[in-house]
Protein backbone atom coordinates (compact mmCIF):
# COMPACT_ATOMS: atom_id res chain seq x y z
CA UNK A 1 0.00 0.00 0.00
CA UNK A 2 1.14 3.38 -0.55
CA UNK A 3 0.76 6.07 2.05
CA UNK A 4 -0.48 9.57 1.50
CA UNK A 5 1.66 11.83 -0.68
CA UNK A 6 3.15 15.06 0.67
CA UNK A 7 1.95 18.18 -1.01
CA UNK A 8 4.27 19.57 -3.69
CA UNK A 9 5.71 23.08 -3.24
CA UNK A 10 5.54 25.41 -6.21
CA UNK A 11 9.20 26.41 -6.11
CA UNK A 12 10.47 22.87 -5.95
CA UNK A 13 10.41 20.23 -8.59
CA UNK A 14 10.95 17.39 -6.11
CA UNK A 15 8.74 14.38 -6.60
CA UNK A 16 7.85 12.26 -3.53
CA UNK A 17 7.05 8.68 -4.36
CA UNK A 18 6.31 5.66 -2.19
CA UNK A 19 7.37 2.32 -3.60
CA UNK A 20 7.68 -1.07 -2.12
CA UNK A 21 10.22 -2.46 -4.48
CA UNK A 22 13.82 -1.75 -4.99
CA UNK A 23 13.22 -0.84 -8.55
CA UNK A 24 10.84 1.67 -7.47
CA UNK A 25 13.45 2.96 -5.05
CA UNK A 26 16.04 3.24 -7.80
CA UNK A 27 13.65 5.02 -10.01
CA UNK A 28 12.74 7.28 -7.19
CA UNK A 29 16.38 8.11 -6.52
CA UNK A 30 17.00 8.83 -10.15
CA UNK A 31 13.98 11.05 -10.31
CA UNK A 32 15.14 12.74 -7.10
CA UNK A 33 18.52 13.42 -8.60
CA UNK A 34 16.91 14.90 -11.68
CA UNK A 35 14.65 16.96 -9.52
CA UNK A 36 17.62 18.23 -7.55
CA UNK A 37 19.42 19.09 -10.74
CA UNK A 38 16.36 20.90 -12.01
CA UNK A 39 16.08 22.85 -8.78
CA UNK A 40 19.74 23.77 -8.92
CA UNK A 41 19.39 24.81 -12.56
CA UNK A 42 16.36 26.93 -11.72
CA UNK A 43 18.23 28.44 -8.80
CA UNK A 44 21.16 29.31 -11.02
CA UNK A 45 18.85 30.97 -13.56
CA UNK A 46 17.15 32.90 -10.77
CA UNK A 47 20.48 34.11 -9.43
CA UNK A 48 21.57 35.06 -12.91
CA UNK A 49 18.40 37.12 -13.45
CA UNK A 50 18.75 39.09 -10.18
CA UNK A 51 20.45 42.52 -10.53
CA UNK A 52 23.90 42.52 -9.19
CA UNK A 53 24.30 45.17 -6.48
CA UNK A 54 27.37 47.23 -7.01
CA UNK A 55 29.21 47.51 -3.81
CA UNK A 56 29.96 51.08 -2.87
CA UNK A 57 33.58 51.77 -3.25
CA UNK A 58 35.21 53.04 -0.21
CA UNK A 59 36.67 56.50 -0.67
CA UNK A 60 40.27 56.36 -1.47
CA UNK A 61 42.25 57.76 1.34
CA UNK A 62 43.68 61.13 0.55
CA UNK A 63 47.37 61.14 0.45
CA UNK A 64 48.89 62.77 3.45
CA UNK A 65 50.51 66.12 2.80
CA UNK A 66 54.12 65.55 2.27
CA UNK A 67 56.44 68.08 3.89
CA UNK A 68 57.40 70.83 1.41
CA UNK A 69 60.71 70.38 -0.18
CA UNK A 70 62.81 73.47 0.42
CA UNK A 71 63.54 75.31 -2.83
CA UNK A 72 67.07 76.05 -3.75
CA UNK A 73 67.96 79.72 -3.12
CA UNK A 74 68.03 81.91 -6.22
CA UNK A 75 71.42 83.62 -6.53
CA UNK A 76 69.75 86.65 -8.12
CA UNK A 77 67.74 87.18 -4.94
CA UNK A 78 70.91 87.46 -2.90
CA UNK A 79 72.28 90.03 -5.36
CA UNK A 80 69.08 92.07 -5.14
CA UNK A 81 69.15 91.96 -1.34
CA UNK A 82 72.75 93.23 -1.35
CA UNK A 83 71.81 96.03 -3.73
CA UNK A 84 68.82 96.93 -1.58
CA UNK A 85 70.97 97.08 1.54
CA UNK A 86 73.51 99.26 -0.29
CA UNK A 87 70.84 101.65 -1.52
CA UNK A 88 69.30 101.82 1.95
CA UNK A 89 72.66 102.77 3.47
CA UNK A 90 73.21 105.32 0.71
CA UNK A 91 69.77 106.84 1.35
CA UNK A 92 70.51 107.07 5.08
CA UNK A 93 73.84 108.81 4.41
CA UNK A 94 72.19 111.16 1.89
CA UNK A 95 69.50 112.05 4.43
CA UNK A 96 72.14 112.77 7.07
CA UNK A 97 74.13 114.88 4.60
CA UNK A 98 71.00 116.78 3.54
CA UNK A 99 70.22 117.43 7.21
CA UNK A 100 73.68 118.87 7.77
CA UNK A 101 73.43 120.97 4.61
CA UNK A 102 69.97 122.19 5.66
CA UNK A 103 71.30 123.25 9.06
CA UNK A 104 74.24 125.00 7.41
CA UNK A 105 71.90 126.82 5.03
CA UNK A 106 69.70 127.90 7.91
CA UNK A 107 72.72 129.25 9.77
CA UNK A 108 73.97 131.05 6.65
CA UNK A 109 70.50 132.46 6.03
CA UNK A 110 70.31 133.73 9.60
CA UNK A 111 73.81 135.24 9.30
CA UNK A 112 72.81 136.89 6.01
CA UNK A 113 69.66 138.36 7.56
CA UNK A 114 71.67 139.70 10.47
CA UNK A 115 74.27 141.16 8.11
CA UNK A 116 71.53 142.72 5.97
CA UNK A 117 69.88 144.34 8.97
CA UNK A 118 73.23 145.54 10.27
CA UNK A 119 74.16 146.93 6.83
CA UNK A 120 70.85 148.74 6.48
CA UNK A 121 71.29 150.19 9.95
CA UNK A 122 74.86 151.29 9.16
CA UNK A 123 73.69 152.73 5.84
CA UNK A 124 70.92 154.70 7.51
CA UNK A 125 73.39 155.96 10.12
CA UNK A 126 75.84 156.92 7.37
CA UNK A 127 73.25 158.96 5.47
CA UNK A 128 72.12 160.59 8.67
CA UNK A 129 75.62 161.79 9.47
CA UNK A 130 77.31 161.78 6.05
CA UNK A 131 77.28 165.57 5.89
CA UNK A 132 78.46 166.05 9.44
CA UNK A 133 82.01 166.96 8.41
CA UNK A 134 80.90 169.31 5.64
CA UNK A 135 78.32 170.98 7.81
CA UNK A 136 80.87 171.44 10.58
CA UNK A 137 83.07 173.42 8.19
CA UNK A 138 80.12 175.39 6.86
CA UNK A 139 79.23 176.28 10.42
CA UNK A 140 82.71 177.82 10.70
CA UNK A 141 81.81 180.05 7.76
CA UNK A 142 78.53 180.95 9.46
CA UNK A 143 80.44 181.87 12.63
CA UNK A 144 82.69 184.26 10.68
CA UNK A 145 79.68 185.79 8.99
CA UNK A 146 77.96 186.39 12.32
CA UNK A 147 81.11 187.99 13.76
CA UNK A 148 81.32 190.28 10.74
CA UNK A 149 77.73 191.34 11.23
CA UNK A 150 78.32 191.90 14.94
CA UNK A 151 81.22 194.35 14.26
CA UNK A 152 79.86 196.07 11.19
CA UNK A 153 78.97 199.14 13.21
CA UNK A 154 82.57 199.54 14.40
CA UNK A 155 84.21 198.72 11.06
CA UNK A 156 84.66 201.04 8.13
CA UNK A 157 82.99 200.30 4.85
CA UNK A 158 86.12 198.93 3.24
CA UNK A 159 86.92 196.68 6.19
CA UNK A 160 83.37 195.31 6.25
CA UNK A 161 83.40 194.63 2.55
CA UNK A 162 86.78 192.94 2.82
CA UNK A 163 85.46 190.75 5.63
CA UNK A 164 82.40 189.76 3.61
CA UNK A 165 84.60 188.91 0.59
CA UNK A 166 86.81 186.75 2.83
CA UNK A 167 83.76 184.87 4.17
CA UNK A 168 82.46 184.31 0.62
CA UNK A 169 85.81 182.86 -0.49
CA UNK A 170 85.88 180.62 2.60
CA UNK A 171 82.39 179.33 1.77
CA UNK A 172 83.33 178.72 -1.86
CA UNK A 173 86.47 176.82 -0.87
CA UNK A 174 84.49 174.68 1.58
CA UNK A 175 81.93 173.78 -1.08
CA UNK A 176 84.69 172.91 -3.59
CA UNK A 177 86.29 170.65 -0.98
CA UNK A 178 83.14 168.53 -1.02
CA UNK A 179 82.66 168.54 -4.79
CA UNK A 180 80.27 171.49 -5.10
CA UNK A 181 81.19 173.89 -7.91
CA UNK A 182 79.44 176.80 -9.59
CA UNK A 183 77.92 176.27 -13.04
CA UNK A 184 79.68 178.67 -15.43
CA UNK A 185 77.14 180.85 -17.20
CA UNK A 186 78.00 184.54 -17.63
CA UNK A 187 78.99 185.37 -21.25
CA UNK A 188 78.70 181.77 -22.39
CA UNK A 189 76.33 180.25 -24.94
CA UNK A 190 73.07 179.13 -23.37
CA UNK A 191 73.17 175.40 -22.48
CA UNK A 192 69.73 173.95 -21.66
CA UNK A 193 71.42 171.12 -19.75
CA UNK A 194 72.73 173.45 -17.02
CA UNK A 195 71.00 176.76 -17.70
CA UNK A 196 67.42 177.89 -17.23
CA UNK A 197 66.35 180.86 -19.37
CA UNK A 198 64.23 183.19 -17.30
CA UNK A 199 64.32 186.22 -19.58
CA UNK A 200 65.04 186.69 -23.31
CA UNK A 201 66.28 190.13 -24.30
CA UNK A 202 66.60 191.43 -27.87
CA UNK A 203 70.00 193.08 -28.27
CA UNK A 204 72.70 193.74 -30.81
CA UNK A 205 75.45 193.83 -28.17
CA UNK A 206 75.78 190.04 -28.00
CA UNK A 207 75.17 187.12 -30.26
CA UNK A 208 71.80 185.46 -29.97
CA UNK A 209 71.80 182.74 -27.29
CA UNK A 210 74.48 184.39 -25.18
CA UNK A 211 73.93 184.56 -21.41
CA UNK A 212 73.68 188.26 -20.53
CA UNK A 213 73.00 188.04 -16.81
CA UNK A 214 72.86 185.42 -14.00
CA UNK A 215 69.93 185.81 -11.67
CA UNK A 216 70.74 182.75 -9.58
CA UNK A 217 73.88 180.69 -9.67
CA UNK A 218 73.75 177.01 -10.53
CA UNK A 219 75.84 174.32 -8.89
CA UNK A 220 77.27 170.88 -9.70
CA UNK A 221 78.02 168.12 -7.21
CA UNK A 222 80.81 165.91 -8.55
CA UNK A 223 79.77 166.86 -12.11
CA UNK A 224 76.10 166.12 -11.41
CA UNK A 225 73.70 169.04 -11.65
CA UNK A 226 72.33 170.17 -8.30
CA UNK A 227 70.39 173.07 -9.75
CA UNK A 228 70.58 174.99 -13.04
CA UNK A 229 71.68 178.60 -13.29
CA UNK A 230 68.78 180.97 -13.88
CA UNK A 231 69.88 183.45 -16.57
CA UNK A 232 68.94 186.14 -19.09
CA UNK A 233 69.60 185.15 -22.70
CA UNK A 234 70.24 187.44 -25.68
CA UNK A 235 67.89 187.27 -28.64
CA UNK A 236 68.18 188.77 -32.13
CA UNK A 237 66.46 192.06 -32.79
CA UNK A 238 63.30 191.85 -34.90
CA UNK A 239 63.53 193.25 -38.45
CA UNK A 240 60.82 195.92 -37.87
CA UNK A 241 62.53 197.20 -34.72
CA UNK A 242 65.89 197.40 -36.47
CA UNK A 243 64.49 199.53 -39.36
CA UNK A 244 62.61 201.79 -36.98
Amino acid sequence: MSGPKKPRREDEDIIFLETESRGDVARALAEAERAIEAVEEKHRKHEAARPVAVAARAPEPKPAHAPPVPAEPDPRLAVLEDQLATERERAIRAEEDSGRVREALLRKSADFDNLKRRTEKDKAEYFRFALAEALAEILGVVDNFERALAHRADATGDEFHAGIDMIARQLTDTLKKYGVEEVPAMGLVFDPNVHEAVVREETDSAAPGTVLEVFQRGYLLNDRLLRPARVKVAASVAAGDANG
